[in-house]
């Protein structure tokens, strides 16, 4: 079975409830999972089918669920509509909710929508919620926040919590990655196992790093700023896994000048963040994070990359200057 982080996922206190759940015959007809990270969610709901049904998370009927080989197991939206859920896909659900399972105790239906369900959607949805089926089980994914009182209120709200940078590391190295991949993806996830996985996986994260080590070690003037930027924007897609490794570094920095180089996070990289901590103090370090998190979120809003990442770089610059160590 290819790894999804079972165990991890099984030490949570979201399992622990849902397992309770099954074990005190105190199942709900509805249930919404939160978290940002839809993969861990995922692994939640497949060992919560398998504890509901055979009272254990056990390899072979994960194995069949995360192989699709349940027919009363539905996965929406169906794969073709990248990942946004419509009104054609709620109609379905509701039209085939009172349908007798074939092998299962029930039918489940997992909504995982990457693109939040928007009001008709959930409306659709509404309306088999207020009267489900004994047939059938919901589980619907959401990041918080983004699902209508309606729709919460006609469910369990089961809330995934954040894994600490030490245990994401221990997870990737179990699956093969080397210590300092492990320890730097384990950083970047910021709690998240998915996100962490896909940058281990991603052989561009160390030069990611290295991309904006360089950048706050060796740029000290203006006419610089130019040649950095090029090399940045030259990554293209690459670009905000280079502001993660920003604010990383930034944090890593912040954490040495408060309580020394045990505070490092990348302990593999902990002489360079010494060496910024000189050029570097903590209020600094607080002033750009806002800075980066801007960036961030207009590369992702706009997508004028040369543009954002020009501003962003003399920013750190003129704040680098306005607050002198």
């Amino acid at each position: 079975m290819q790894n999804r982080h079972v165990d991890l996922i099984c030490e949570t206190h979201a399992f622990a409830e849902l397992s309770r759940d099954a074990r005190e015959n105190l199942l709900k007809h509805a249930y919404v999972f939160e978290s940002a990270d839809f993969d861990a969610l995922y692994t939640l709901a497949a060992a919560f089918v398998c504890v509901c049904e055979y009272g254990k998370a056990d390899e072979l009927h994960l194995k069949r669920v995360f192989d699709g080989s349940y027919l009363d197991i539905v996965k929406l939206p169906r794969a073709e509509k990248n990942g946004k859920m419509d009104v054609e896909d709620a109609t379905y659900l509701t039209d085939t909710a009172y349908f007798t399972p074939t092998e299962l105790s029930v039918k489940y239906y997992i909504v995982a929508a990457e693109e939040p369900l928007s009001e008709a959607v959930q409306n659709k949805l509404l309306k088999t919620l207020e009267e489900p089926p004994e047939s059938s089980r919901f589980i619907i994914f959401s990041r918080g926040g983004d699902l209508l009182p309606t729709v919460t209120s006609r469910a369990s709200v089961v809330r995934l919590e954040e894994f600490s940078v030490e245990r994401i590391e221990r997870a990737l190295k179990e699956n093969g990655a080397d210590d300092v991949t492990a320890i730097m993806a384990a950083a970047l996830g910021r709690g998240n196992i998915g996100a962490a996985e896909k940058a281990a996986k991603d052989e561009f994260t160390r030069n990611a790093y290295e991309c904006a080590t360089d950048f706050l070690l060796n740029v000290k003037r203006s006419p610089q700023i130019l040649p950095a930027a090029s090399k940045m924007i030259a990554l293209k897609e690459r670009l905000p896994a280079v502001l993660d490794c920003f604010e990383l570094v930034l944090r890593d920095i912040a954490a040495y000048n408060s309580a020394g180089a045990e505070a490092i996070i990348l302990k593999p990289a902990a002489r360079d963040i010494i060496a910024l901590s000189r050029e570097f103090d903590t209020r600094t370090c607080i002033k750009l994070m806002p800075l980066i998190a801007r960036a961030r979120s207009r590369l992702r809003l706009y997508g004028n990359a040369a543009s954002i990442i020009d501003q962003l770089l003399f920013s750190i610059l003129e704040v680098k200057a306005k607050c002198p160590k």
